[in-house]
């Protein structure tokens, strides 16, 4: 039972997730998820979280409740706050190494100890069931109340997500607009020989500048003209070759980029040209 429940838990968590995975875009205007990253999710999602229902509760649910049942014997206080105080000193141990690891303890320490609450709850429930009704439950019978349950949880959590990212609560990445003055300067690829001069009087000076053709991906160098608009820069530059095209504005208002996504805009290839100094 606290397998099934401890991967419902997580496959409402999951949901969740991937609702607000793809309602929004990535910073560079691409989708989160491509159709065949969600038919993995789909197809090896149900086993996996089993096995990980599995592991929580060998890990985690089960340390905790024999933990409180013998604190409850030994000591003074009632089993269900031995059952509050078990997964927080257990969660706290887990954290600690995640936290030599570089991750944040608290954050660790809350989620681990979190994790155990809704299992130890229905253990309890189902334990009192079973002493009402004088026998044990059988293992369809768990089946048949846990499922039902975890759908529900998952269809509360992903209408829940769904309507804060619609009203705003989850917000989104929101790129810089600086002012077009800010716009001129040095902008050049951190990962090649690309280099982008823009000049104040509207002059674009272009050096192995990156373009996505009909046929094949190339570079040129040119001078044209840039205007500057609704966060994005287009360019005119002479040449037959050269579609360099328009590029839009990224990153942040310390780090600002102009980017162009080249190929599948499902999952194209970004080319980034960094500010490296205004002139």
């Amino acid at each position: 039972m606290a397998m099934l429940v401890g991967a419902a838990q997580l496959g409402a968590a999951l949901a969740g997730w991937l609702v607000v995975q793809l309602g929004r875009t990535d910073e560079y205007g691409r989708p989160s998820f491509a159709p065949l990253g969600l038919l993995c999710v789909f197809v090896f999602g149900p086993p996996l979280l089993l096995f990980l229902g599995a592991v929580h509760t060998a890990l985690m649910t089960m340390p905790s409740d024999l933990a409180a049942q013998a604190l409850a014997r030994r000591a003074k206080g009632a089993l269900w706050q031995w059952r509050c105080a078990a997964p927080v000193v257990i969660g706290a141990a887990y954290a600690a190494a995640l936290a030599a690891a570089g991750a944040p303890f608290l954050y660790c320490w809350a989620g681990i100890s979190a994790s155990a609450a809704l299992p130890l709850l229905c253990v309890a429930w189902f334990r009192r069931r079973e002493e009402r009704r004088g026998r044990p439950y059988s293992r369809g019978e768990v089946w048949f109340r846990v499922l039902p349950a975890g759908l529900l949880l998952t269809v509360a959590v992903t209408v829940a997500c769904g309507v804060a990212l619609g009203t705003g609560a989850i917000g989104d990445y929101t790129p810089p607009r600086p002012a077009k003055e800010a716009m001129a300067g040095v902008w050049a690829s951190e990962d090649g020989p690309a280099e982008l001069l823009l000049r104040e009087d509207g002059v674009a000076v272009l050096t192995a500048m990156p373009y996505d053709g009909w046929d094949r991906e190339g570079s040129c160098d040119g001078t044209g003209t840039w205007s500057y608009a609704a966060g994005a820069v287009e360019f005119d530059v002479a040449g037959e070759y050269c579609r360099v095209g328009t590029w839009t504005v990224g990153g942040s208002a310390e780090r600002p980029e102009l980017y162009a996504l080249f190929g599948d805009p499902d999952a194209g290839d970004v080319r980034i040209l960094v500010q490296q100094a205004a002139r």
